[in-house]
């Protein structure tokens, strides 16, 4: 029965921890949104090769602030 307890608490730690991810990265996101709609020449992409941040579009350019790829588009 202790087996199954210590699994049932580390279960609810992990959805805890999952929950405040989210959270997390609603923020960053709304956070995003705001930044992009106040820098009127700036955009967000997709998400670059590296997997690591989506792309940065400005002035005719493409740019990722992780593995700083660039290419004019």
């Amino acid at each position: 029965m202790r087996g199954r307890h210590l699994h049932s608490r580390r279960l609810r730690e992990l959805e805890e921890r999952l929950d405040d991810a989210e959270r997390d990265i609603d923020r960053l996101e709304n956070t995003l949104r705001g930044i992009v709609r106040e820098t009127n020449d700036i955009s967000v992409g997709g998400l670059c090769k590296c997997g690591k941040s989506l792309l940065i579009v400005r002035q005719r350019t493409v740019y990722c602030p992780h593995c700083k790829y660039r290419r004019a588009i």
